[in-house]
C-alpha cells in the first residue's frame, strides 16, 4: 500500500513538472517576442502552481526557477519600458525657443507614435496621458506666442499669467522656461515702447504701466539694461528715474 501510494505521488509529480517545464517553454519563447505580459501572466500562473503543491512536493527547485524567470521578465520589461520614459525626460529638458517649436513637435510626435504602438506591450497609458497633456499644453502656448508681440501689453500678459495659473508648468520645466523667456520679450517690447515715447520715466511710473510691484519692476530693469540694444540708457537709484536711449 505505501509502495503504491509512493508510485503515485512519484507520478503525479513527474505529471506536475511536465506541466511547469510547459509553463517554462511557453515563458521562454514569449520573452523572446518581447510578449512580456503574457510571459509574466503565465508564470505567475506557474508559481502559482507550485504554491499549491508545495505541502505534497518539495518544489523548492521549481519555486526558485520560476522566481528568477519571474525576476527576468520584470527587469526586461522595465528595461523595455524605460527606454520610452527616459526619451520623454529628455525631451522635457529639451531647451525650447520659440523658433525650434516646430521641430520639438516632430520629435514628441514621433514619441507618441511609438507610444501609441507600444501602449499594452509595456504598459505605457501613463506617458501616453502625459504626452497629450504636453500636447495640449504647446497648442495653447502656441496661441501666446502668436499674439504676444501685437496685444497690447495687459492682454499679452494676462494670457501668460493665466497660462502659469491654469496648468501645472513646474511638470514641464522647457515650457516652463520658454514661457519665462517670453514675458521677459513682452517686457522688453514695453520698455523699447517707453523709450519712444520718453525720455526718462520714475520707478513709480512704469510700475504703473506694467501694474507690477516696484521692487520687481528694479530687478526687471537691471535684467534688460544689460541686453544688447537695451532701451534703457541708465537707472538712477538715488531717485529712482529710469533715462531711455533714443
Amino acid at each position: 500500500m505505501t509502495s503504491n501510494s509512493n508510485f503515485a505521488r512519484y507520478k503525479q509529480k513527474k505529471e506536475l513538472i511536465k506541466e511547469l517545464n510547459i509553463y517554462q517553454s511557453f515563458v521562454l519563447k514569449k520573452i523572446d517576442i518581447e510578449d512580456f505580459n503574457s510571459a509574466l501572466t503565465k508564470v505567475d500562473s506557474a508559481l502559482t502552481l507550485i504554491d499549491e503543491f508545495q505541502s505534497y512536493f518539495d518544489l523548492k527547485p521549481e519555486l526558485k526557477e520560476f522566481s528568477d524567470i519571474r525576476q527576468k521578465v520584470l527587469s526586461e520589461f522595465n528595461s523595455h519600458r524605460n527606454i520610452y520614459l527616459r526619451r520623454y525626460n529628455n525631451l522635457l529638458k529639451e531647451p525650447l525657443t520659440e523658433t525650434n517649436l516646430e521641430d520639438f513637435l516632430k520629435l514628441l510626435a514621433m514619441l507618441k507614435n511609438e507610444v501609441d504602438n507600444n501602449l499594452n506591450k509595456y504598459n505605457l497609458y501613463d506617458l501616453q496621458n502625459n504626452i497629450i497633456t504636453y500636447f495640449t499644453f504647446i497648442k495653447k502656448l502656441y496661441i501666446i506666442i502668436s499674439s504676444y508681440k501685437v496685444l497690447n501689453y495687459n492682454s499679452a500678459s494676462g494670457k501668460i499669467l493665466k497660462f502659469v495659473k491654469d496648468y501645472k508648468v513646474d511638470n514641464y520645466p522647457n515650457l516652463k522656461d520658454l514661457l519665462s523667456t517670453i514675458y521677459k520679450n513682452l517686457l522688453f517690447i514695453q520698455f523699447k515702447l517707453m523709450s519712444e515715447n520718453y525720455d526718462k520715466l520714475s520707478l513709480r511710473e512704469i510700475s504703473e504701466m506694467l501694474s507690477i510691484a516696484p521692487e520687481r519692476v528694479e530687478d526687471i530693469i537691471h535684467l534688460i539694461i544689460n541686453k544688447q540694444k537695451s532701451p534703457i540708457k541708465k537707472y538712477k537709484k538715488y531717485n529712482n528715474e529710469l533715462i531711455f536711449n533714443k
